[in-house]
């Protein structure tokens, strides 16, 4: 079985306070324009880090095309990431 790739660091930005779709974008892409207004929820920069929504492989995926990853999240109200404090 191959190795898997290494772990990529996002932002992440909610579109709701109380849960909804959630926007992951690589830290080496830009951010995009559409997720002006939304709220700045921190870094992840290890897969413990993420959200339980949020899927490593998808992200991944999603990201090598776009360079964001959208996701919905019913718990973004509680995400408490490492740097989200700081921001």
């Amino acid at each position: 079985m191959p190795d898997a790739a290494p772990f990529v660091s996002y932002s992440l930005f909610a579109q709701d306070q109380e849960g909804g779709l959630c926007c992951a974008v690589r830290q080496d892409q830009a951010v995009p324009g559409f997720v002006a207004g939304w709220m700045f929820k921190g870094v992840i920069a290890q897969a413990g880090d993420a959200p339980p929504d949020f899927k490593p492989q998808a992200a991944q995926a999603a990201t090598a095309l776009t360079g964001f990853y959208l996701f919905h999240s019913l718990r973004t109200a509680r995400m408490r990431l490492p740097d989200s404090a700081a921001a």
